[in-house]
């Protein structure tokens, strides 16, 4: 660990797969960050255990995507099947997607969190303190002054040790989970949408990690008597079910060492082929903070919001909330734009991960029938004409996006990631020319005309144009099209430029050079007075 330091840009508190993902962004852009964990040693457990392609991406931006997809297990469907086990609908996760990795990944979060805490510790400028609980919040007009309490971890206790510390930064963030102290020390309320659901989690290491179990890969059991999430991969050496808490029974027993193996047995896993690694009682709520920030205190992950497991976008949606936050952050600590930006923050994050709540909510609702003649209908309705569809992600639809053209097909939406040729290598687009703004560019001549407006900002804002050529040109920044990724992009888009947001989000589109101007003289006038005319929250 480095050296401790006093005086911060940025105290985060919690050092979860959040926290270490915006200190490894922040840390990319040399600020000086202070992490403090309550908590002594890693997390040895799994908690979450799906990520899908966006977060992928942006595990690739801190250099730990290919090492992360080499323990990770691609998850190609989401069977749904009946109490029997038998098939009741299967959805798709093998799909081509936008970001140039697989659509789904189920993984195990311990080797994850040790990726990204190399992330960012490799930086110089980013001091981890494990050990230390925070306990006193002020906020003052040009810093935050947060108070910790040193403490001793002895297995999964805590003690305090009678250490104190006093750090300032300009901004704190609370990635401290759903009990988080900056969300309450903050004063912001959640808003609740109603659902809750306790479930046993139960994680086993198989003996013979490739020994078939009749289960799915991936998927739920809609039974009545008892529903259940199952992973037959929770990374390559794991399984986990999530077994519902039924109404009257006694959540204790159900966590018992004998329930768990009594429960496990018509999968064929017993003790003497497994190891019972976990088995805890969960109860998953759906909250979402009423305000994402408080004047220099920022809510991130399960400190702001919390949802169903049944779209797997828990964790997915606090990864997102990291490399939202990292940009503004950077160009606010930098003085490119005044802190109004961070409302944004709320706008896009909050409107997001409610409805992705709502989405799952709906699902939950689905799944968790426990009532045998409404589970017998509902089998009998998906057998007939399938699952409803389940909606996409949605865009963002508030906040720092183009005004001028609200209805264009790419705006708000995650932008694209294809395959291109460098060096006579193909490669994946961020590889070579990273994540910064992008302006992509379907026409040459665009692109001369959009660079020459972008290098008369350079000091104030970098942005990347890009030429996506169908083959080699002479032209800074232009790179081949391997296999129309692009083409089809530009095309669906009807647009000749696409402007890219650092956090892999479309700003907005255009078709004339014209259009390109006024897209990025609009933009860069709306980060130096980034609340002017925005959308309202109501």
């Amino acid at each position: 660990m480095n050296e401790a330091s006093t005086d911060l840009d940025v105290c985060i508190v919690g050092y979860g797969p959040v926290g270490q993902t915006l200190a490894a962004l922040l840390g990319q852009k040399g600020w000086k960050v202070g992490v403090y964990e309550r908590w002594e040693l890693p997390y040895p457990l799994p908690r979450a255990g799906h990520v899908d392609d966006e977060i992928v991406r942006i595990l690739q931006s801190l250099g730990v995507a290919d090492r992360f997809e080499a323990r990770a297990v691609p998850a190609t469907e989401y069977d749904w099947v009946d109490g029997n086990g038998d098939l009741l609908f299967q959805i798709d996760w093998g799909k081509p997607t936008k970001s140039s990795w697989r659509s789904d990944y189920i993984f195990y979060q311990p080797e994850l969190e040790a990726l990204l805490s190399q992330a960012a510790e490799a930086h110089e400028n980013i001091c981890v303190h494990r050990g230390w609980e925070a306990v006193g919040l002020e906020q003052h007009e040009d810093r935050v002054e947060v108070t910790f309490r040193g403490g001793t971890q002895d297995g999964q206790r805590w003690e305090p040790n009678g250490a104190t510390t006093t750090v300032r930064a300009r901004y704190v963030i609370g990635a401290d989970g759903a009990n988080s102290f900056v969300r309450k020390a903050a004063g912001i309320t959640w808003d609740d949408f109603g659902f809750s659901e306790t479930l046993s989690i139960v994680d086993v290491r198989l003996h013979e990690p490739d020994r078939e179990i009749a289960m799915p890969s991936s998927g739920q059991m809609c039974d009545p008597q008892r529903p259940v999430t199952l992973f037959r991969w929770l990374a390559r050496e794991h399984a986990r079910w999530e077994f519902m808490l039924m109404p009257g029974e006694d959540p204790a027993e159900l966590v018992s060492e004998t329930s768990c193996w009594s429960k496990l047995e018509r999968w064929g896993v017993t003790p003497e082929n497994a190891t019972l690694i976990r088995r805890t009682l969960y109860t998953f709520n759906s909250l979402v903070a009423h305000d994402f920030t408080s004047g220099r205190a920022i809510l991130a992950g399960d400190a702001a919001h919390l949802m169903p497991p049944f779209l797997g976008q828990g964790m997915c949606s606090g990864i997102r909330d990291a490399a939202n936050l990292a940009w503004k952050l950077d160009l606010v600590l930098k003085g490119a734009t005044s802190d109004d930006i961070l409302e944004t923050y709320t706008q896009e994050r909050r409107a997001h991960v409610s409805e992705i709540t709502r989405i799952a909510i709906a699902l939950g609702a689905i799944l968790c029938e426990t009532d045998p003649e409404k589970a017998a209908a509902r089998d009998a309705e998906i057998r007939r004409h399938g699952l409803p569809p389940v909606p996409p992600l949605p865009a963002l639809t508030a906040g720092f996006l183009d005004k001028a053209d609200a209805d264009s097909s790419t705006r708000g939406r995650l932008g694209v990631q294809g395959l291109i040729v460098h060096e006579d290598t193909v490669k994946r687009f961020d590889d070579v020319a990273g994540s910064g703004w992008t302006l992509f560019c379907a026409d040459r001549s665009l692109a001369e005309d959009a660079r020459r407006i972008c290098n008369a900002v350079s000091g104030f804002l970098t942005i990347n144009v890009v030429y996506i050529s169908k083959a080699p040109v002479e032209f800074p920044g232009s790179y081949v099209d391997f296999d129309g990724t692009y083409k089809a992009w530009f095309a669906s888009s009807n647009a000749q430029a696409i402007l890219v947001r650092p956090d892999f989000y479309t700003y907005g589109q255009a078709t004339t050079s014209a259009e390109v101007a006024d897209l990025l003289t609009a933009m860069i006038s709306r980060l130096r007075n980034p609340l002017n005319a925005a959308p309202s929250l109501c």
